[in-house]
């Protein structure tokens, strides 16, 4: 599992892979079968019951939800693709999209090379981490690591510069913490700590190490990768400029870094010549510089040596490919792999992502969909205009600043306008030529990090996409002040024009409103409409603001899911307000264009239908910023007041709240 927090603060995403048990709000009778419960009871279960008694979660995933569905459609397009070049028997040009998907997919399916092949590809690099003889000979070892785009101890990523987002920054970020901080400081998920402690000791072994000096290792390591852990931000603090934007100028870092040469680590990434740097988790950096010494270089090289392994294992034999596939089963609960022919698909497609994305558009992207959200857009923004001006705790002047973010945000839909050129960067070498699927993962990744690094020269690109096409996602992201919806979300349940006015609103509707509310959520915020970080309002709007999100809080932690845990609200929060702004919102447009309510609310239960597994359940309800999927249904729809009228919701109902507990940041009515 590869450390994804150097990238979290490039988009505030809209990830749609959320948390509810399997069949979560279905009572049990006396006779042990599910019972179907009213909507006065449970809305999410009422509605979503019949769909979810007809679906099964598959072998070889954690969860069923309609992105998976529509993620499957789509990969299975795609894999139309891949089958139809390969079996083609035609010769390709070098370099053409045909000749790399093709070739790419002959070496990832030829398992007899790939097992032959071993490591052969990697192993330079991983004899110099071992013959390392002094930390100056392992940072070289990094270096030559950080070249084919793997880092372990030391990372960084390029961004948007919070304070000046016309301008590129660099962020340090902490290390590959391996399973994560949030299962290492569990006392409930030790079970899955112990089984990945477990997996490294298993890895060591298939790399050629003794059983007893690999478990002695494996502990070493992932005792060492605890103590980083410990000291790095909770998941919530990543997005909150104010916890990860710690400036340090190139002799300060230099000085954070004390056991490091960083000059020559710096000066190796083309990186030396800026004296502006973000170190997002400086304890943790701290944490890193001091165990950075020769005594601790036996652990040093071993936990590099895993890290390494670990994110090459599914491109390598089949070996260490079916051992990490273990693993991830273990954490999502799924009980079956994939195919090898379905694994070689789904890299092939991350690979060359792009290349896939302009194919999908072309074959299967219907444009006047692309019309459709954009009239439903302009709706929605006007709408919430209005709720803004209703706000009694706003000055006139904060208002005009937030309706100002709405006239300037950027909308993309579908695809880009310009699209990527990474594909210029990125090359196969076919099985005839003497390439094997290991040397191209690792030549694909080196490639993609030189083109990250161009773009970086080049300063800041607001038409860059950080989705594809193909991706059943959505996102805003402050620093562009943007939202963007890529084509594959615009398919039923979202979007689909025959399905009633209703279902789009509470479909593509309740979705492009969320985004829109990221902009004025907890983080988004502190953005204005450049998207710099830049804290516009007053000082005492602000604290109604606190005060109506320590409120939000509270109402979310009432919330329990299958297993008695409550729901972490404020590691929920900044989606919380989304929803509760995004339904806000359609439902005063459903109410001006006569729609009626119950298809919006009944779509909005719809789009979250969910089974997934314990373990998954477990897995989201730590590290997702969103609340499970029944709590994110039924917690919102019970603080809309229209719901109440609706569906005739009384007090004593399981979905009633008194008014006075009802909670929202953005109001169609004046605060209580």
């Amino acid at each position: 599992m590869k450390n994804n927090k150097g990238i979290q603060k490039i988009v505030l995403v809209m990830v749609l892979l959320l948390t509810i048990g399997s069949l979560t709000g279905c009572t049990n009778s006396t006779d042990g079968k599910m019972v179907k419960p009213s909507v006065s009871e449970d809305y999410y279960g009422a509605i979503n019951y019949d769909l979810l008694q007809q679906k099964t979660i598959p072998p070889t995933e954690g969860e069923w939800t309609y992105f998976y569905e529509l993620d499957e459609k789509t990969s299975g397009q795609l894999q139309e693709i891949i089958t139809d070049l390969s079996n083609s028997g035609e010769t390709y040009p070098k370099g053409s999209s045909e000749q790399k998907i093709s070739d790419l997919y002959a070496s990832a399916i030829d398992m007899d090379n790939r097992n032959a092949q071993g490591l052969s590809a990697v192993t330079p690099y991983l004899e110099q981490i071992e013959s390392a003889q002094n930390l100056d000979e392992y940072l070289d070892g990094l270096i030559a690591l950080s070249g084919i785009g793997e880092s372990s101890l030391l990372g960084y990523s390029y961004n948007q510069d919070d304070m000046n987002s016309d301008k590129m920054m660099i962020s340090l970020d902490s290390m590959n913490d391996l399973i994560g901080k949030e299962y290492m400081e569990n006392n409930s998920m030790q079970d899955y700590c112990d089984a990945y402690q477990k997996y490294i000791q298993n890895m060591l072994v298939l790399s050629g190490e003794e059983s007893g000096t690999a478990e002695t290792n494996a502990k070493a390591i992932y005792a060492f990768a605890s103590t980083v852990a410990s000291q790095e931000l909770a998941p919530e603090q990543l997005y909150d400029p104010s916890s990860y934007y710690n400036t340090y100028s190139y002799d300060d870092l230099l000085a954070l870094y004390s056991n490091i040469d960083m000059n020559k680590y710096l000066e190796s990434q083309g990186l030396s010549s800026d004296d502006h740097y973000i170190v997002k988790e400086v304890d943790a950096a701290k944490q890193i510089n001091a165990m950075f010494t020769e005594e601790n270089m036996p652990v040093l090289k071993e936990y590099t040596k895993f890290v390494v392994l670990n994110d090459l294992a599914e491109y390598a034999p089949a070996a260490y490919r079916d051992l990490k596939l273990d693993m991830a089963m273990k954490l999502s609960g799924s009980t079956e792999k994939k195919t090898d022919q379905r694994l070689a698909s789904d890299d092939v497609e991350t690979f060359l992502e792009w290349e896939f994305g302009k194919l999908y558009v072309e074959k299967y992207f219907d444009e006047k969909a692309k019309q459709d959200v954009k009239t439903m857009v302009a709706t929605i923004i006007d709408e919430y205009k209005e709720i803004i001006n209703d706000q009694d705790w706003m000055s006139l002047e904060t208002k005009q600043k937030a309706i100002l973010k709405l006239d300037t945000m950027d909308l993309k839909i579908g695809y880009p306008d310009q699209w990527s050129t990474i594909d210029d960067y990125l090359q196969v070498t076919s099985l005839a030529e003497g390439g094997s699927y290991l040397a191209n993962a690792i030549g694909l990744q080196q490639a993609a990090r030189q083109f990250d690094y161009d773009e970086y020269k080049k300063g800041v690109n607001r038409e860059q996409w950080y989705m594809t096409p193909q991706t059943v996602n959505a996102y805003y992201n402050p620093s562009n002040n943007e939202i963007v919806f890529p084509a594959a979300i615009l398919q039923t349940p979202f979007f689909d024009e025959n399905q009633s006015s209703g279902k789009n609103l509470g479909g593509i509707g309740t979705v492009i409103a969320h985004e829109i509310s990221h902009a004025f959520d907890k983080n988004g915020s502190l953005y204005d409409e450049k998207g710099n970080y830049n804290v516009w309002w007053t000082a005492a709007e602000y604290q109604n603001y606190d005060a109506l999100s320590q409120k939000i809080i509270a109402y979310y932690g009432n919330y329990t899911i299958s297993t008695g845990d409550s729901v972490n609200g404020t590691l929920t929060l900044s989606e919380n307000i989304a929803d509760l702004g995004a339904l806000t919102t359609v439902t005063a447009v459903a109410e001006k264009q006569g729609i009626t309510l119950k298809d919006v609310y009944t779509n909005w239960a719809t789009i979250w239908a969910q089974l997934s597994t314990p373990d998954l359940e477990k897995n989201y309800l730590l590290t997702d910023v969103h609340s499970p999927a029944q709590v994110r249904v039924n917690a919102v729809l019970s603080s809309i007041d229209e719901f109440y009228d609706v569906y005739g919701i009384k007090e004593g109902d399981k979905m009633y709240v008194a008014p006075g507990d009802r909670v929202a940041i953005w109001q169609t009515k004046p605060t209580q």
